[in-house]
């Protein structure tokens, strides 16, 4: 909704004659605009309105340990005095004061807390303010962190044009971190430590200082608070995350430098979010692990998409339409996902599915006889003469149980067809690309729907 559109529908409810509908559609009108600048936010609607210590509406958040829980009060300012007055009675509560009438009166009354409401961890802000909070997210720009961060952390005195000053800023600040120029890096710095509290300043300075050493910053060279060892943290990341999609790969290519599956393994994520998408779409060639666990059909996406990223017994899990593909840097990352048990393929299946792998040994099980056959020098063992040689009729009823492929970059990948697990011979690294491209389609038959709406980055 428009500036204008929003400020006229809002007088208009707060004039309505009928005080009990007044209050409904005020509230009604304030919880979209929350909304529009946070789509997590869970908004509880008490029964007060305008009461001195009760708030009028309660925010919570369902992910992420920074801020679990706001009050909001709504206020009718009638005099700066006792605006002032109000402010400082709730203070110790760590608000958002919502000023209604966008009048001259609200104006002076919010520039007399300004230091009050900065000193005590309150935001006051009114009609013009958070609507401009809620523009960002038209702009689809990085900004939508800091909206969403100053309903969870604000703090201060946030008009229109406050508001679109912290943005503007924090734009220019991560624009200048991914160049490592410090100058708007530390303007943005600054803007973030004087309008945010502590917990959500360091995580988005702890953003800025993440793509200033993936563009080649030096880290003592951050104009800011630094964390030593140059990575984003768990708690930062998982904010991030559960933000506004940010469809911006240059970004999420930055940030992923320093990520490992490890550390998204460690992550509370609820569903998958657009965000994680994206993060691990654009870090396929750089992200690695060494292991591959596949499951049969077991979880059931929030999304309609597949597949999709998620996170789930503490490992990333790419979920397809009848699969579950676990990745973990060590084995024991994997304890909470027990393997499948299965028969084997055929070899037929084997031949079908290695489009994009080069197989270069198979064991081949036929009731208690098996053997092991292995291709020479680069050939591949689906060409060896020793499995040519079989008749279709002995291959029919033999059973592929284990396998060893080559990935592009001559990395090798044992495979368990009995188990459905893959792992890196040696110590070998396999990217994410690789273990979806060559290693998942072995082990499991992607279906079509599965290959139309493969994870965005693998071609």
């Amino acid at each position: 909704m428009s500036k204008t559109d929003y400020a006229r529908a809002l007088r208009d409810a707060l004039y309505d004659p009928n005080p009990n509908s007044s209050a409904r559609r005020v509230k009604d009108l304030v919880i979209r605009e929350l909304l529009e600048v946070d789509p997590r936010v869970e908004i509880k609607n008490t029964e007060y309105f305008n009461h001195t210590f009760s708030p009028d509406l309660v925010l919570s958040w369902p992910e992420g340990p920074a801020v679990k829980k706001r009050y909001l009060f709504l206020r009718l300012p009638d005099t700066p005095k006792y605006f002032a007055e109000d402010v400082e009675l709730i203070s110790e509560l760590h608000p958002i004061v919502y000023g209604l009438d966008d009048g001259p009166s609200l104006a002076t009354s919010m520039t007399a807390v300004a230091e009050l409401s900065h000193r005590n961890d309150v935001l006051v802000t009114d009609v013009h303010g958070m609507n401009r909070l809620a523009r960002n997210r038209e702009d689809r720009s990085i900004a939508n962190l800091v909206s969403s961060a100053l309903i969870r952390g604000g703090r201060g005195l946030m008009d229109s044009n406050g508001a679109e000053q912290i943005s503007a800023s924090v734009n220019r600040g991560f624009e200048g971190a991914r160049s490592a120029e410090a100058g708007p890096t530390e303007t943005a710095v600054d803007s973030l430590q004087h309008h945010l509290m502590p917990v959500q300043s360091r995580q988005m300075t702890q953003f800025l200082q993440a793509v200033w050493i993936s563009s080649h910053g030096r880290i003592e060279g951050f104009p800011g608070p630094t964390e030593l060892s140059g990575e984003i943290s768990d708690e930062s990341l998982e904010y991030l995350i559960h933000f506004d999609a940010i469809d911006d790969t240059e970004f999420w290519r930055a940030l992923g430098s320093s990520l490992s599956v490890e550390q998204l393994s460690r992550l509370k994520v609820i569903g998958e979010p657009a965000n994680l998408q994206h993060l691990v779409a654009a870090n396929l060639d750089h992200l690695w692990s060494r292991h591959l666990r596949v499951k049969v059909g077991e979880l059931a996406l929030t999304s309609s998409d597949f597949p999709q990223w998620t996170v789930t017994r503490n490992c990333l899990c790419l979920q397809g339409v009848d699969y579950s593909a676990y990745f973990a840097e060590n084995s024991p990352a994997l304890k909470h996902v027990k393997p499948d048990r299965a028969n084997g393929i055929s070899v037929h299946d084997v031949r079908r599915r290695s489009i994009n792998a080069h197989l270069s040994e198979i064991t081949i099980k036929k009731g208690a006889e098996a053997f092991t056959v292995e291709a020479e020098g680069n050939g591949s063992v689906l060409e060896a003469e020793s499995l040519s040689a079989l008749p279709e009729s002995y291959l029919g009823d033999a059973r592929a149980v284990r396998a060893t492929c080559k990935t592009l970059s001559n990395q090798e990948i044992r495979l368990d067809f009995m188990s459905l697990d893959a792992s890196a011979v040696t110590s070998a690294r396999i990217t994410l690309h690789d273990w979806v491209t060559v290693a998942l389609p072995l082990l499991w038959e992607v279906s079509d729907e599965d290959h139309a709406a493969e994870p965005q980055g693998i071609e």
